[in-house]
């Protein structure tokens, strides 16, 4: 029945983590994700509570990723250069950078900009030789240096 409808082959998120850090991804990020509605009332009595989403993520084999978020006080700036993407780049669905504004982040996302496709297009400040803790995802902004954060 679930074939049929192109979800018999839908995994558990956290089976899906699993299966990426098997293969050498500790960090993937969501780029974007929808939920996806049971119209059938035979699938949804099958289903109850479980809940599908169809996401789209970027996934990174790095070396020197970790599995959680940590602060290493290193800022990215977006050179505004992808083209058709003069204004702002999006790595995920938290992860929205203005060109030219700094934005503090943690030492995954410093990795995912600098040592992958995107290189060119970021000036990263900062490297791993500090680290604060973990990284603070709330999305809090530093006042004193008017850097946002987000992770």
């Amino acid at each position: 029945m679930f074939y049929g409808e192109c979800l018999g082959g839908a995994l558990y998120i956290e089976d899906f983590r699993r299966i990426l850090r098997e293969v050498g991804c500790l960090d993937y990020r969501i780029v974007t994700s929808r939920k996806i509605d049971l119209i059938n009332k035979d699938m949804q009595k099958v289903a109850e509570n479980i809940y599908f989403y169809s996401v789209t993520i970027r996934a990174f084999k790095l070396k020197g990723l970790e599995d959680l978020c940590e602060d290493y006080g290193q800022v990215a700036t977006y050179l505004g250069t992808i083209p058709q993407k003069s204004n702002k780049f999006v790595l995920d669905d938290h992860h929205e950078l203005i060109t030219n504004k700094p934005m503090l982040v943690c030492g995954n996302t410093a990795a995912m900009l600098s040592q992958t496709l995107y290189a060119p297009h970021f000036k990263i400040d900062g490297d791993r030789s500090i680290h604060y803790g973990a990284f603070d995802c709330n999305g809090s902004v530093s006042a004193e240096r008017g850097i946002s954060s987000c992770c």
